[in-house]
């Protein structure tokens, strides 16, 4: 080595050093990251010759498992499979929006969709209500995804917390992972996986909820529906159509027992019991307990 390169090298081997340090120090990227900024970079790019230049909209779903070996969809997997897929982005954009199957490639089975709806949001009219983008709606759906797999409870229930359930339900009856890919019009890339762990959790959020303690509630009335088959009494509580009506349950026998009459005035006491509807949302049924102001043979009235 010459002298003037060995002179030249200790005069910069401290700035080589600190080079080389914050090369080792410096955070790997994520593959979305790294994706991320190769798409931006090519936006850029693009966008010195054409500044309206934007990237496509696209959702990738990758199966992976026995099911998916073949890199193709059997059509009985695909049947169930992409209902709750569309059903979700449809019920997280607040409105219906499709997709599009555009491609399959290889690496186990992997899905291309891209977005087709009606009404884009940049052509809205200032006046129309604001519309969630497709872009927000699969982050939401991402998201989701990960708190699955995370194992944190989610306390959201909706029409698309049921629809990943129906998803989950399919996945784990093929035995299937699922990875979410999506990449937005600005180069951004994000994604999240749904293992046999985020199924299981999924399922747990679907599962029977342990009844809070009934109540006890006081329902003033008319009988407007009698239904002794069933064991179902209608109690509107006023005359008005917007009056509220209850549906109360009996036990077997014990509506026929009673001898209501349509339109009879009543008095129940009732036992009110929160259970959770196959789409999430909370509901009550209502139980009879006792008849409060049924005429007593005597002429008396119970109490």
């Amino acid at each position: 080595m010459s002298t003037a390169r060995n002179r030249l090298m200790a005069k910069h081997s401290a700035e080589l050093r600190s080079w080389m340090q914050a090369e080792v120090e410096r955070p790997v990227p994520t593959e979305d990251e790294y994706d991320s900024l190769v798409r931006a970079q090519w936006l850029e790019g693009a966008r010195a010759y054409d500044p309206g230049s934007s990237l496509t909209e696209e959702l990738i779903l990758r199966l992976r498992g026995d099911a998916a070996q073949s890199g193709g969809l059997d059509l009985t997997v695909g049947g169930l499979l992409l209902k709750p897929l569309q059903e979700m982005v449809t019920s997280a954009a607040e409105r219906e929006v499709k997709l599009l199957l555009v491609g399959i490639s290889p690496g186990s089975t992997v899905l291309h969709f891209r977005p087709a709806e009606d009404t884009p949001v940049a052509d809205q009219s200032s006046d129309e209500p604001e519309l969630v983008s497709v872009d927000a709606a699969v982050h939401r759906i991402l998201e989701i995804v990960t708190t699955a797999e995370s194992g944190t409870a989610n306390p959201q229930w909706g029409q698309t917390e049921k629809s990943m359930g129906d998803l989950a339900r399919v996945l784990a009856r093929f035995d299937l992972t699922a990875d979410l890919r999506w990449m937005d019009q600005d180069g951004g890339v994000a994604s999240s996986s749904l293992s046999e762990r985020g199924r299981d959790n999924v399922a747990s959020w679907h599962a029977e909820v342990p009844a809070a303690e009934p109540e006890s509630v006081l329902i003033s009335g008319y009988i407007t529906v009698l239904d002794q088959f069933a064991g179902v009494a209608k109690v509107k509580t006023g005359v008005s159509k917007k009056s509220k009506a209850y549906s109360v349950l009996f036990d077997d026998g014990d509506l026929v027992a009673l001898q209501l009459t349509l339109g009879q005035q009543v008095h129940f006491t009732v036992e009110e019991r929160p259970r959770i509807k196959k789409d999430g949302s909370l509901a009550s049924d209502f139980y009879f307990v006792s008849w409060d102001n049924r005429p007593d043979p005597s002429g008396d009235i119970a109490s």
